[in-house]
């Protein structure tokens, strides 16, 4: 057995290490179904709690993404026929990266770095066990509106690899929605709330060579 790592561009997180108190801005009011609303003349409307989420509908500049990387351990297994690879993989992809503020519609960069992810081994690919996409959110807002949004960007992730990725159909993925409720770093920071906005894709299989 030969072990290797594959480095994978995955964790996608904010800019900034420290939430300055200049950062902070008045929050939005938002509707039932927990879109921003907005006066007569377009502008969007305030209430004084205070947040660090700048969305660009209100004129702010969308976020930078960092891009980070995680090893992926790849196990090759030598076969009378040819040589495979037991791949499992978690892949993290930030929340900023993904989806606009407050949307669970996928954006093209996040078209791009799944489409790079699926091209790997589209049509090599042959799964071992389902494949898991789980979506999380931070603490900012209510808890059942969070979780709600955690399962509506899980599932957007999952129907676009189902859509994209040749061997893998839609019963071959699990969606799960974890809401706030297992955070990755303190939601007291900004880039611990960005941290914890975060689709998780896992998944296992053998690649043909």
């Amino acid at each position: 057995m030969k072990l290797k790592y594959l480095a994978l561009a995955a964790v996608i997180a904010a800019t900034s290490n420290f939430a300055f108190a200049e950062d902070m801005v008045k929050s939005y009011v938002r509707d039932s179904s927990g879109a921003i609303v907005k006066s007569g003349s377009g502008e969007c409307v305030r209430h004084n709690f205070m947040t660090d989420v700048k969305p660009t509908e209100c004129g702010y500049a969308a976020p930078m993404p960092v891009v980070e990387t995680i090893q992926v351990e790849v196990v090759e297994t030598p076969t009378a026929a040819t040589v495979s690879a037991k791949v499992q993989e978690e892949v993290v992809i930030g929340a900023n990266m993904l989806f606009a503020f407050d949307s669970a519609e996928l954006s093209d960069d996040a078209k791009a770095v799944i489409d790079e992810r699926i091209q790997r081994v589209n049509g090599r690919l042959k799964l071992t066990s389902v494949v898991k996409v789980v979506g999380h959110t931070d603490s900012t807002g209510p808890e059942a509106y969070n979780q709600k949004l955690s399962e509506m960007r899980a599932q957007a992730v999952a129907d676009y690899i189902a859509s994209n990725a040749a061997n893998v159909q839609a019963g071959d993925i699990e969606v799960v929605g974890m809401g706030e409720s297992e955070p990755v770093a303190s939601n007291d920071t900004r880039e611990g709330r960005a941290q914890n906005r975060r689709v998780v894709v896992h998944a296992e299989g053998v690649v043909s060579k």
